[in-house]
């Protein structure tokens, strides 16, 4: 899908917030991102495999993440 020129204003805009915000908040913002994508992976696992204990789907996150591919 083609980015729009809304999309690309967008972006330049939020890469600019981002230069300017100070290495400590860029941390604590990861830091909240990588927390947040674990409660999704929970949820997820507590879906689809509702008997799994929570150290068995805290294991799979941690596995998911380890072998995770960029």
């Amino acid at each position: 899908m083609p980015i729009t020129e809304h999309q690309a204003e967008a972006d330049a805009i939020q890469a600019e917030i981002f230069r300017r915000m100070p290495p400590e908040h860029k941390l604590e913002l990861a830091v909240a991102m990588q927390q947040q994508a674990r409660d999704l992976m929970d949820a997820g696992l507590q879906l689809s495999h509702p008997r799994m204990s929570a150290d068995e789907r805290q294991r799979e996150i941690a596995r998911r993440i380890l072998n995770a591919r960029t």
